[in-house]
Order: structure tokens, then C-alpha cells, then sequence
């Protein structure tokens, strides 16, 4: 399946769930469509255009076989605090502590299996302390 047709299945699953449940809203609607796009990048511009915004880099890992940075989820390793292998890039499901992927041993693309190297890239965080 494509992931527009995973998509596809659970919007229909959802909204026939809802109904079910006698649940209702103004507008169920989809990410994909054009009006929540505008809707979502009239809030980011606004925001933006405002100064609470602050551009900064972030080291991240990347995978150059799949030459993209790879999200913590498509991540796994070493786990830095107690050593267990199969820790993913957000957390260690033996000790429970929180991870950085870029602290991962020995790190590994879920992908393709490769691993990947500490990139850096920048990235646009709101500015909290302007809020």
C-alpha cells in the first residue's frame, strides 16, 4: 500500500467510528487538503513574521545510503546508559531513559540497515521565552 492509501483506509475508519459514537464535528477533514494547507502556513507566517520564530542548527544523524536525516524512529543502537542493543532513537526499552540519537552506539538506519553519520542542519524552533 501506498501511504496515501493507508491514509485513505483510516480517514474512512475514523470518520465511520465517529459516526458510530454519534460523534460530530464542524468539518472532518484531511491534512492533504488544500484548505488545511493554508490554513497551516497562514498560522507558520504569521507566527514567523511576528518574530517568534528562531532559526538555529541542530546536529542530527543522516543516512547517506538513503541520503536523507533520519527522524528518531528509523534509528536504532546501543543504548548510552545501559548498553542494550536494540535501543530506537528516542528512548531504551530496557532502562526507560530518554536518547538522543546522535548518542546512540554504534547507530543503524532501520531502513537499509547502514549507518548513518552526525550531520548538521538547521531548523526553525519557536521563540518561547517571546510568547
Amino acid at each position: 500500500m501506498t501511504p496515501q492509501q493507508i491514509c485513505d483506509k483510516y480517514h474512512v475508519l475514523h470518520r465511520d467510528i465517529y459516526e458510530w459514537f454519534n460523534i460530530s464535528f464542524d468539518f472532518f477533514g484531511r491534512t492533504t487538503t488544500k484548505q488545511q494547507t493554508e490554513i497551516a502556513q497562514d498560522i507558520f507566517w504569521k507566527v514567523h513574521n511576528n518574530g517568534y520564530t528562531v532559526a538555529q542548527t541542530v546536529e542530527q544523524l543522516f543516512c547517506g545510503q538513503c541520503q536523507k536525516f533520519l527522524a528518531d524512529r528509523f534509528v536504532e543502537g546501543g543504548c548510552p546508559f545501559c548498553d542494550y542493543e536494540d535501543a530506537r532513537g528516542d528512548q531504551c526499552d530496557k532502562c526507560s531513559q530518554l536518547i538522543n540519537p546522535i548518542e546512540l552506539k554504534n547507530p543503524k538506519c532501520k531502513v537499509c540497515s547502514s549507518s548513518p553519520e552526525i550531520r548538521t542542519s538547521r531548523h526553525l524552533f519557536l521563540d518561547l521565552p517571546k510568547t
